[in-house]
């Protein structure tokens, strides 16, 4: 049996917190990481024949944008030729800096890398070494549970939020 976990992501930020998420004590399973924008490019088929049977196909996405798409060709195209995944849904609701302040002590993104803005957050944010990352989280109290579970707005309602098959917690 594979259960083997892959995660495409939106962008270098949710790159850095599955990496952070995963590291030991890890509250996510351990996985690969594609950065790939599942809302605004078609999966290469190439990833597709890569994903095995009775693996997790992670998606992690911004909702923000009412545009869904190409997200429901990906889906699609990932039911039709990965039989035997499983497809989870991380939905941010609305964007990254949401989840992390819905999750977290944080009243804005900034705080928790100490930046002085949100526009210099994301820079701040992925260029924290993993270690550092994850202090961060901790020390703002991250609450694991509480991400991705707010259901996504209007045009995203085709699928629900089902992160709890790949949190470790």
């Amino acid at each position: 049996m594979n259960n083997k976990c892959y995660y495409l992501v939106e962008g270098a930020c949710e790159r850095q917190l599955i990496n952070a998420l995963k590291a030991e004590p890890s509250k996510l399973i351990p996985g690969s990481i594609i950065v790939h924008n599942v809302v605004q490019k078609t999966i290469p088929k190439a990833y597709v024949a890569s994903f095995g049977r009775n693996s997790f196909v992670t998606l992690v996405f911004d909702t923000d944008i009412p545009k869904t798409d190409i997200l429901r060709e990906n889906i699609s195209l990932l039911k039709k030729h990965c039989a035997g995944v499983r497809l989870v849904y991380l939905a941010q609701v609305l964007t990254f800096e949401d989840e992390i302040t819905r999750a977290s002590d944080v009243k804005s993104a900034a705080d928790l890398t100490r930046s002085p803005n949100v526009r210099t957050f994301k820079s701040d944010f992925v260029h924290m070494k993993a270690k550092d990352c994850r202090s961060a989280l901790e020390r703002h109290h991250l609450d694991v549970k509480a991400l991705w579970t707010k259901e996504p707005p209007s045009p995203f309602d085709f699928f629900k939020q089902n992160g709890r098959f790949v949190k470790k917690i």
